[in-house]
């Protein structure tokens, strides 16, 4: 069963974790909650770290980029490069793809299938595997085109 973030618990994440063959610590619980609590927006590890030590001042940034990458490992969490900051982690539960605005820097969610034939395409026609999850496509948004910023 796939799930939205926002349809997700924290146990149900946890399960998730546990049949891939991860342990749960004190840390990882924290790390998943933040996750969770911070679905619908796009953190950096290290806006992950300052929610997660808010409530658990001993766990350490490091130990939130070994979590995060334990999480991806396992398929529960992934990451994506919108433009030239730093990564941003969501639960994999959720895929979709980015669009970000050149202009005002908004992010645009997009439907998982949207690209699916161009990877189709890049597949058949040059054998390449397209990890479109992974990055973001630059433009401009509805306002900035309609307000022509």
């Amino acid at each position: 069963m796939v799930h939205g973030p926002s349809d997700l618990a924290i146990d149900d994440v946890i399960t998730m974790v546990r049949r891939a063959g991860g342990r749960i610590t004190a840390a990882r619980r924290a790390v998943i909650t933040a996750l969770i609590d911070g679905s619908r927006e796009h953190l950096t590890a290290e806006d992950l770290a300052d929610r997660v030590q808010a409530r658990h001042p001993d766990v350490h940034l490091s130990t939130v980029y070994r979590t995060l990458e334990a999480l991806e490992a396992l398929g529960v969490a992934t990451h994506v490069h919108l433009g030239h900051g730093p990564s941003t982690y969501h639960l994999a539960s959720d895929p979709h793809h980015h669009a970000v605005c050149k202009t005002c820097g908004a992010v645009v969610h997009l439907p998982a299938d949207l690209l699916d034939g161009v990877a189709d395409r890049m597949r058949a026609e040059v054998g390449f595997e397209m990890a479109a999850p992974h990055f973001s496509l630059p433009g401009r948004c509805a306002s900035c085109v309609s307000g022509d910023r």
